[in-house]
């Protein structure tokens, strides 16, 4: 199961929090036990040296099984978390104060208790339960000496079983207390921690969340409101999200933008194409109606005169009808380019040739620069030409008699070249550039004021 990234956050924020308050308690646990150790061992240092010195069968260093005993016994009643033993200077335990059947060691380990009465190691010291086979505590240890001679130890058990039970009856109840409030205070500070991380990582959320209600508000127009900063270069899944949401904006607003440019350019295309094909449709009905008319009373040639005026018109009104299709296909993104390789030189002396009637005529020159142009390229060649035709048709207008027009190649690299067409006409001046790409737009220095212009061919 994927987790998203505040569930990812919740828990990871739960179990550091987990395994941090376990440390804690534990070390808490380890610590308390360690220096209660060390207190009450620190405390009850001198206590074994004190009964040695204190008691005449010890102080004499006279060993008496029974004697020592009842001593114990009665030292035990007094101090029912103490635990006496007597072992020998090998650590062999001779006597005690425990019944039998608990005692589960007959010798203990002498180290510690030399460790204890020469002071060398820090408290606690731990020594050898006698009742435990593995289990250590703290003691307090005394020698014993018959004259110089070293009878043994007294070895006391500080903390003993007694002991142990009641304070772990007691422990037991603080331990679940304490757990019970940790538990608690654990519980509120992380919920507090965790509102305080959430606000912070929701809060871009909800920046968003307000910027979708403004803009849904506002008509999703984006003019209409001020969008909140979003970091895009950011790893934070809400900031590449309000990105996202106001490039999507953007776009929305480019797309109804362009929707409507595309309805105004299809009302003024309906008003070009009303106009332009009205022309040459009325012109060519005109004719048609007269040689219906008047039939044979026209004569041959006047009769072939107004046949071919109809056809004139009728040609001109499919060239308009074939264009519209174009444009229709052009508005709907259905042009397909043939791509093949051919000679660019070859072509360009082929347009040339087309307009050289009509340049002729104006005094005009049109060449080629190079003269000698071998220029290998791929691209559609009907496209390009009528491009070429279109510049050439545009410099033929804004340039006067006996002015110059210049197709100049210019070969980039092995892969590409550029065409330019150049003329020393009157140019276009800068209050008219902007609308040089609308349909029926004329720019008011051409030429050919007079000349037939529809805005749909050239």
């Amino acid at each position: 199961m994927k987790l998203s990234l505040y569930q990812r956050l919740s828990l990871s924020l739960l179990l550091v929090f987990i395994a941090i308050t376990t440390v804690f308690y534990f070390w808490s646990q380890q610590l308390e036990q360690q220096t209660r150790y060390e207190s009450e061992q620190n405390l009850h240092l001198s206590l074994a040296a004190s009964l040695a010195h204190d008691n005449p069968l010890l102080q004499q260093g006279i060993y008496d099984h029974d004697a020592l005993e009842n001593l114990f016994h009665m030292l035990m009643i007094l101090g029912p978390a103490f635990e006496f033993y007597f072992v020998d200077p090998e650590g062999n335990i001779l006597t005690y104060s425990a019944e039998s059947s608990l005692v589960k060691r007959k010798k203990i380990d002498l180290v510690p208790i030399i460790q204890l009465t020469h002071n060398k190691a820090p408290l606690p010291i731990y020594g050898d339960d006698p009742r435990h086979l593995t289990r250590r505590k703290i003691f307090s240890a005394a020698p014993v000496f018959n004259a110089s001679k070293l009878q043994g130890y007294l070895y006391v058990i500080v903390a003993g079983e007694k002991y142990d039970s009641a304070y772990a009856q007691i422990q037991s109840n603080k331990k679940a207390e304490f757990s019970l409030v940790l538990a608690i205070t654990a519980i509120f500070f992380l919920f507090i921690v965790m509102m305080v991380l959430f606000r912070y990582f929701t809060n871009p959320l909800r920046q968003l969340i307000n910027d979708m209600q403004t803009i849904k508000n506002a008509g999703f127009d984006q003019s209409a409101v001020t969008f909140k900063v979003w970091k895009s270069d950011s790893q934070n899944e809400v900031h590449q999200l309000g990105t996202v949401f106001q490039q999507m904006v953007k776009q929305i607003n480019s797309q109804f933008e362009q929707l409507k440019q595309t309805d105004v350019h299809r009302r003024e295309l309906l008003a070009d194409i009303s106009h332009d094909l009205r022309t040459p449709l009325a012109s060519l009905q005109g004719y048609v109606e007269t040689i219906a008319l008047k039939g044979d009373d026209l004569k041959g040639e006047e009769r072939q005169s107004y046949i071919d005026t109809a056809l004139k018109n009728a040609r001109q009104l499919k060239s308009l009808i074939d264009q519209i299709f174009e444009l229709a296909h052009l508005d709907g993104g259905q042009v397909s380019l043939n791509l093949e390789t051919f000679n660019l030189g070859e072509l360009l002396y082929d347009v040339v040739a087309k307009f050289s009637l009509n340049a002729q005529q104006k005094h005009i020159s049109i060449s080629i620069n190079p003269r000698y142009c071998d220029v290998q390229v791929y691209s559609d060649i009907g496209k390009l030409e009528r491009v070429l035709s279109n510049l050439i048709e545009n410099a033929l207008r804004h340039t006067s008699e006996r002015g110059e027009i210049i197709l100049q190649v210019e070969e980039l690299n092995e892969n590409q070249c550029r065409v330019f067409v150049k003329d020393n006409g009157t140019g276009i001046s800068s209050e008219e550039v902007a609308y040089i790409f609308d349909a029926r737009y004329r720019a008011s220095n051409a030429t050919q004021k007079n000349g037939k212009h529809n805005g749909l061919y050239p």
